[in-house]
Protein backbone atom coordinates (compact mmCIF):
# COMPACT_ATOMS: atom_id res chain seq x y z
CA UNK A 1 0.00 0.00 0.00
CA UNK A 2 0.78 3.64 -0.42
CA UNK A 3 1.05 4.46 3.18
CA UNK A 4 3.65 1.82 3.75
CA UNK A 5 5.69 2.69 0.91
CA UNK A 6 5.87 6.09 2.54
CA UNK A 7 6.42 4.86 6.18
CA UNK A 8 9.59 2.71 4.50
CA UNK A 9 10.75 5.23 2.77
CA UNK A 10 10.37 7.47 5.71
CA UNK A 11 12.85 5.23 7.72
CA UNK A 12 15.19 4.20 4.90
CA UNK A 13 16.11 8.43 4.54
CA UNK A 14 15.97 8.95 8.68
CA UNK A 15 18.83 6.05 8.57
CA UNK A 16 21.08 6.77 5.62
CA UNK A 17 21.00 10.53 6.71
CA UNK A 18 21.91 10.02 10.53
CA UNK A 19 24.38 7.51 9.33
CA UNK A 20 26.06 10.03 6.66
CA UNK A 21 25.72 13.22 9.45
CA UNK A 22 27.81 10.84 12.25
CA UNK A 23 30.28 9.63 9.36
CA UNK A 24 30.89 13.22 8.60
CA UNK A 25 31.08 14.71 12.57
CA UNK A 26 33.04 11.87 13.46
CA UNK A 27 36.14 12.60 10.34
CA UNK A 28 35.49 16.29 11.43
CA UNK A 29 36.72 15.32 14.88
CA UNK A 30 39.04 12.67 14.26
CA UNK A 31 40.02 12.95 11.06
CA UNK A 32 43.46 13.35 10.09
CA UNK A 33 44.52 17.36 9.52
CA UNK A 34 40.82 18.16 10.23
CA UNK A 35 39.77 21.38 12.24
CA UNK A 36 36.32 21.45 13.83
CA UNK A 37 36.58 25.71 13.60
CA UNK A 38 37.01 25.94 9.99
CA UNK A 39 34.37 22.57 9.20
CA UNK A 40 31.79 23.28 11.21
CA UNK A 41 30.80 26.07 8.88
CA UNK A 42 30.33 24.23 6.27
CA UNK A 43 28.66 21.26 7.92
CA UNK A 44 26.01 23.28 8.96
CA UNK A 45 25.66 25.33 5.95
CA UNK A 46 25.66 22.48 4.08
CA UNK A 47 22.76 20.68 6.41
CA UNK A 48 20.63 23.85 6.55
CA UNK A 49 20.63 24.68 2.83
CA UNK A 50 19.82 20.62 1.75
CA UNK A 51 17.08 20.48 4.10
CA UNK A 52 15.63 23.54 2.92
CA UNK A 53 15.91 22.81 -0.68
CA UNK A 54 14.55 18.58 -0.70
CA UNK A 55 11.45 19.84 1.28
CA UNK A 56 10.53 22.86 -0.21
CA UNK A 57 12.17 22.63 -3.90
CA UNK A 58 13.34 24.78 -6.46
CA UNK A 59 10.59 26.98 -8.52
CA UNK A 60 12.65 26.43 -11.78
CA UNK A 61 14.19 22.59 -13.34
CA UNK A 62 17.68 25.22 -14.39
CA UNK A 63 17.84 26.52 -11.07
CA UNK A 64 18.00 23.24 -9.55
CA UNK A 65 20.65 21.74 -12.27
CA UNK A 66 22.40 25.23 -11.15
CA UNK A 67 22.41 23.91 -7.31
CA UNK A 68 23.40 20.77 -7.41
CA UNK A 69 26.48 21.74 -9.93
CA UNK A 70 27.51 24.71 -7.50
CA UNK A 71 27.05 21.91 -4.34
CA UNK A 72 30.00 20.12 -5.75
CA UNK A 73 32.17 23.16 -7.02
CA UNK A 74 32.02 24.62 -3.40
CA UNK A 75 33.04 21.40 -2.15
CA UNK A 76 36.30 21.06 -3.95
CA UNK A 77 37.09 24.99 -3.79
CA UNK A 78 36.55 24.36 0.11
CA UNK A 79 39.60 22.36 0.10
CA UNK A 80 39.64 20.10 3.01
CA UNK A 81 36.24 21.67 5.02
CA UNK A 82 34.89 20.72 1.85
CA UNK A 83 34.16 17.26 2.79
CA UNK A 84 32.07 18.53 5.62
CA UNK A 85 30.09 20.28 3.75
CA UNK A 86 29.30 17.32 0.82
CA UNK A 87 28.83 15.24 3.99
CA UNK A 88 26.03 17.90 5.56
CA UNK A 89 24.89 18.48 2.15
CA UNK A 90 24.19 14.17 1.64
CA UNK A 91 22.73 13.97 4.94
CA UNK A 92 20.71 17.15 4.85
CA UNK A 93 19.26 15.86 1.65
CA UNK A 94 17.79 12.69 3.50
CA UNK A 95 16.31 15.16 6.29
CA UNK A 96 14.39 17.11 3.57
CA UNK A 97 13.22 14.00 1.89
CA UNK A 98 12.02 12.73 5.55
CA UNK A 99 10.41 15.99 6.09
CA UNK A 100 8.77 16.46 2.89
CA UNK A 101 7.14 13.16 2.98
CA UNK A 102 5.88 13.38 6.59
CA UNK A 103 4.37 16.39 5.78
CA UNK A 104 2.28 14.51 2.76
CA UNK A 105 1.67 11.88 5.04
CA UNK A 106 0.08 13.88 7.85
CA UNK A 107 -2.28 16.09 4.98
CA UNK A 108 -3.70 13.77 3.13
CA UNK A 109 -7.32 13.96 2.89
CA UNK A 110 -9.53 11.23 4.35
CA UNK A 111 -12.23 11.44 1.42
CA UNK A 112 -13.78 8.21 0.36
CA UNK A 113 -11.93 6.21 -2.68
CA UNK A 114 -13.97 4.25 -5.29
CA UNK A 115 -11.88 1.95 -7.97
CA UNK A 116 -9.42 4.50 -7.54
CA UNK A 117 -11.69 7.83 -8.14
CA UNK A 118 -11.65 10.16 -5.11
CA UNK A 119 -15.56 11.14 -3.88
CA UNK A 120 -16.25 13.73 -0.94
CA UNK A 121 -19.24 12.53 0.37
CA UNK A 122 -20.91 9.24 2.03
CA UNK A 123 -23.84 9.85 -0.21
CA UNK A 124 -21.72 9.88 -3.43
CA UNK A 125 -19.72 6.90 -2.17
CA UNK A 126 -22.62 4.80 -1.56
CA UNK A 127 -24.10 5.35 -4.83
CA UNK A 128 -20.88 4.91 -7.05
CA UNK A 129 -20.04 2.24 -4.95
CA UNK A 130 -23.48 0.23 -5.32
CA UNK A 131 -23.35 0.82 -8.93
CA UNK A 132 -19.49 -0.27 -9.67
CA UNK A 133 -21.00 -3.64 -7.60
CA UNK A 134 -23.73 -4.09 -10.10
CA UNK A 135 -20.70 -3.79 -12.40
CA UNK A 136 -19.36 -7.18 -11.45
CA UNK A 137 -19.00 -10.11 -14.18
CA UNK A 138 -15.70 -11.60 -13.49
CA UNK A 139 -14.13 -10.16 -16.95
CA UNK A 140 -14.05 -6.81 -17.38
CA UNK A 141 -15.31 -5.76 -14.58
CA UNK A 142 -14.17 -7.83 -11.93
CA UNK A 143 -13.55 -6.14 -8.64
CA UNK A 144 -14.90 -2.94 -6.23
CA UNK A 145 -12.39 -1.26 -4.15
CA UNK A 146 -13.71 1.09 -1.29
CA UNK A 147 -11.39 2.92 0.87
CA UNK A 148 -12.05 5.56 3.30
CA UNK A 149 -8.20 6.51 4.98
CA UNK A 150 -6.27 3.36 5.61
CA UNK A 151 -9.91 1.41 5.79
CA UNK A 152 -10.80 -0.65 2.77
CA UNK A 153 -13.54 -2.52 1.58
CA UNK A 154 -12.87 -5.25 -1.39
CA UNK A 155 -14.95 -7.47 -3.59
CA UNK A 156 -13.69 -9.50 -6.60
CA UNK A 157 -15.74 -12.51 -8.44
CA UNK A 158 -18.84 -11.96 -10.78
CA UNK A 159 -22.41 -11.93 -10.24
CA UNK A 160 -25.08 -13.04 -8.65
CA UNK A 161 -23.56 -14.92 -6.73
CA UNK A 162 -19.81 -15.66 -7.16
CA UNK A 163 -18.67 -12.89 -4.84
CA UNK A 164 -15.46 -12.55 -2.41
CA UNK A 165 -15.73 -9.86 -0.06
CA UNK A 166 -13.23 -8.69 2.44
CA UNK A 167 -12.69 -5.42 4.39
CA UNK A 168 -10.12 -4.53 6.58
CA UNK A 169 -9.47 -1.04 9.26
CA UNK A 170 -6.23 -0.72 8.54
CA UNK A 171 -5.44 -2.13 5.05
CA UNK A 172 -1.61 -1.43 5.70
CA UNK A 173 -1.62 -4.35 8.23
CA UNK A 174 -1.43 -7.49 6.25
CA UNK A 175 -2.66 -9.94 9.07
CA UNK A 176 -5.65 -7.62 10.15
CA UNK A 177 -7.60 -8.86 6.70
CA UNK A 178 -11.77 -10.56 7.42
CA UNK A 179 -13.46 -12.57 4.46
CA UNK A 180 -16.86 -12.57 4.77
CA UNK A 181 -17.92 -16.00 5.59
CA UNK A 182 -21.49 -17.96 4.26
CA UNK A 183 -22.41 -20.24 7.31
CA UNK A 184 -25.20 -21.99 4.96
CA UNK A 185 -22.68 -23.20 2.52
CA UNK A 186 -20.87 -26.29 2.64
CA UNK A 187 -16.60 -25.52 3.94
CA UNK A 188 -15.62 -28.77 1.79
CA UNK A 189 -16.72 -27.39 -1.67
CA UNK A 190 -14.59 -25.74 -3.88
CA UNK A 191 -15.90 -22.89 -6.09
CA UNK A 192 -14.78 -21.28 -9.29
CA UNK A 193 -14.61 -17.73 -9.10
CA UNK A 194 -13.60 -15.53 -12.20
CA UNK A 195 -11.83 -12.61 -11.98
CA UNK A 196 -10.27 -11.28 -14.96
CA UNK A 197 -7.40 -13.49 -16.41
CA UNK A 198 -7.77 -16.01 -13.75
CA UNK A 199 -10.30 -18.08 -11.97
CA UNK A 200 -9.74 -18.43 -7.76
CA UNK A 201 -10.65 -21.78 -6.52
CA UNK A 202 -12.48 -20.74 -3.36
CA UNK A 203 -14.18 -22.59 -0.45
CA UNK A 204 -17.59 -21.82 -0.84
CA UNK A 205 -18.17 -21.13 2.62
CA UNK A 206 -16.59 -17.52 1.53
CA UNK A 207 -18.50 -17.35 -1.39
CA UNK A 208 -21.25 -15.24 -1.42
CA UNK A 209 -24.76 -13.61 -3.14
CA UNK A 210 -24.66 -9.96 -3.91
CA UNK A 211 -27.49 -9.35 -1.95
CA UNK A 212 -25.09 -10.63 1.12
CA UNK A 213 -22.32 -8.92 0.10
CA UNK A 214 -24.34 -5.23 -0.39
CA UNK A 215 -25.41 -5.48 3.10
CA UNK A 216 -21.84 -5.95 3.83
CA UNK A 217 -21.19 -2.96 2.07
CA UNK A 218 -23.59 -0.66 3.57
CA UNK A 219 -21.93 -1.76 7.07
CA UNK A 220 -18.64 -0.63 5.94
CA UNK A 221 -19.64 2.99 4.69
CA UNK A 222 -21.20 3.24 7.90
CA UNK A 223 -17.97 2.57 10.07
CA UNK A 224 -15.43 1.95 8.28
CA UNK A 225 -12.48 1.57 10.90
CA UNK A 226 -14.47 -0.32 12.85
CA UNK A 227 -12.10 -3.24 15.03
CA UNK A 228 -15.72 -5.26 16.16
CA UNK A 229 -16.77 -6.84 13.17
CA UNK A 230 -19.75 -9.80 13.35
CA UNK A 231 -19.36 -13.20 13.00
CA UNK A 232 -20.02 -13.02 9.42
CA UNK A 233 -16.28 -12.17 9.45
CA UNK A 234 -13.68 -14.92 9.27
CA UNK A 235 -10.48 -12.88 10.79
CA UNK A 236 -8.23 -16.01 10.04
CA UNK A 237 -5.22 -16.05 8.79
CA UNK A 238 -7.46 -17.41 6.14
CA UNK A 239 -8.90 -14.12 5.25
CA UNK A 240 -5.49 -12.72 3.68
CA UNK A 241 -4.94 -16.13 2.02
CA UNK A 242 -7.86 -15.59 -0.01
CA UNK A 243 -7.68 -12.33 -1.98
CA UNK A 244 -8.09 -12.28 -5.22
CA UNK A 245 -6.05 -10.17 -7.41
CA UNK A 246 -5.19 -9.87 -11.49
Amino acid sequence: MAGKKTRNEIWFHSIFGALVLAGTVALMLFGVNSSVSTSIGPLLAGLALSIHVFRFGLPWRWLTVLFLASFFVVGLLLGQPGLQWMGGFLAGAQFGVVWRLAAQKTTVKATWTVNGKGIDTLSEARKTARQQLDLLDGERFHRLVVEHGPARFEVAGSLPSKLVCHRNGDAENDFSWAVLQNSGQPEDRSVEVPIGRIEGFIPSRYVNDVGTVDEALKEFLRDPATASLGPEWDTAEIAFDLRLSA
